[in-house]
């Protein structure tokens, strides 16, 4: 199940259609990219993350629940979802994903003056129209959850991105509660790196292929 970014408020690109098509080949797999409401057409975290962990639910067979950016904040809230419900996802793949949606963090700042890509004040923005009131929802909002009962976590982040330093705590917080974390940071790369056409995205892709093959059978 992959969930596509865009900041809650853009379809999938050609990136995203070129990745899922490398993982149905390479994987054996079949991806299903849902076509979720975005915040501006009235699209909101709390209708879409039960939506998709419903989708989820009915589909046989290992769950591998992956989104990138904006989508991989409802992957993450999806498959904490899933496992309160008692159903956990095999595999959550996080692209350079939106962990904590209030964006708090002191280092953010930081790090944005090096992010030729994403503002901080535009994702707030965005925030408010994808979770208004949610942002402490400790499932809408994936960095405040309880992760302990999770299964394997693969992340990805790159250090000029403004999501980079939540997602590290994200990570310390996953292995501090138990959680298998298979965490990749490249250092001076940008927001989203696996999807785009450079050597380093061609790795991640590889790796997050090797994952998903590696998903023991039922």
């Amino acid at each position: 199940m992959y969930l596509h970014g865009g900041g809650w408020i853009h379809e999938a690109s050609s990136y995203h259609w070129k990745l899922i098509e490398q993982l149905a080949e390479e994987t054996s797999s079949t991806v299903i990219m849902p076509v979720y409401p975005l915040a501006h057409e009235g699209g909101t975290a709390a209708e879409v993350v039960p939506f998709v962990t419903k989708l989820s639910q009915q589909y046989p067979g290992p769950l591998t629940l992956m989104g990138d950016s904006a989508g991989g904040s409802i992957a993450m809230s999806a498959s904490l979802l899933l496992r309160n419900q008692g159903s956990p996802a095999a595999l959550t793949v996080l692209i350079s994903p939106a962990l904590d949606l209030r964006m708090t963090n002191p280092e953010i700042d930081t790090v944005q003056t090096l992010d030729p890509w994403l503002v901080k004040r535009g994702q707030l923005e965005l925030v408010d129209m994808w979770a208004g009131d949610d942002v402490d929802d400790p499932v809408l909002n994936p960095f405040l959850g309880e992760l302990a009962g999770l299964s394997k976590l693969l992340v990805f982040s790159g250090t000029r991105d403004i999501l980079n330093p939540d997602t590290r705590l994200f990570v310390e917080q996953a292995r501090d509660a138990g959680v298998d974390v298979e965490y990749h940071e490249k250092a001076g790369h940008i927001h989203v790196y696996p999807l785009l056409p450079i050597p380093e995205g061609k790795q991640a892709r590889r790796q997050i292929v090797q994952a998903i093959l590696g998903i023991p059978a039922p």
